[in-house]
């Protein structure tokens, strides 16, 4: 299997303008902006959560060197909070009778970039089953949420402008530079030239 190609469906430069299509999406099918607000919190607060963590490690060194842990995995939790509600809402859509089974399908294909991550040796488990664990309770509150939200039929032509973007960035291949960007800020917050790294974590636990 190709990892890397497999792990960029949990890249956020795929799925932060994934998210906004699917917004619109929402808000075009169901002509209600609640669902679309839900949605954007429940996606930004993953985010958040992601950065936030990340943050307190590369300038404060705050994470745990027994456990391995230097921040939740990004792309296990976005992919956890995106592609369950991705898949949810064309369910809804086509008005399938067991929607559910493709919401199963969104968490089974989010774990399997999880583990792609550590093939890559992109993260620990502790930092891919914490992200996949958050990722998990901000699409399932969403879910809790609007399940029972009217929609309206979506057809092909609808479903391939929608997905148009995710295929065009899947195509390119490109990663985003968020890691780059979390440690430069990070290390400007707690006033340092460099920001810390996994090795010196897990010195303190030596």
């Amino acid at each position: 299997m190709h990892w890397q190609m497999l792990t960029y469906f949990g890249d956020s430069m795929l799925l932060l303008p994934s998210a906004v299509v699917l917004a619109f999406a929402l808000f075009y099918n169901t002509s209600r902006l609640a669902p679309v607000i839900i949605w954007l919190a429940s996606f930004g607060t993953a985010g958040l959560m992601v950065s936030i963590s990340k943050v307190l490690f590369l300038g404060f060194l705050i994470g745990s060197a027994r456990y391995n842990f230097t921040g939740f995995s990004g792309h296990t939790t976005m992919s956890t909070t995106f592609w369950p509600i991705f898949l949810w809402f064309i369910a809804r859509g086509f008005s399938l009778k067991r929607p559910l089974i493709l919401v199963v399908f969104g968490y089974l294909f989010a774990l399997s970039i999880a583990y792609s991550r550590l093939v890559l040796h992109a993260h620990s488990p502790s930092e891919v089953i914490s992200g996949f664990l958050l990722g998990s309770c901000c699409s399932l509150f969403f879910l809790a949420i609007q399940r029972n939200v009217a929609f309206k039929p979506i057809s092909i032509a609808e479903l391939l402008l929608i997905i148009a973007l995710p295929l065009c960035l899947v195509s390119q291949g490109k990663p985003a530079t968020t890691q780059h960007f979390l440690g430069t800020l990070a290390a400007k917050i707690a006033g340092m030239e460099h920001p810390h790294t996994r090795q010196q974590l897990l010195s303190l636990g030596q």
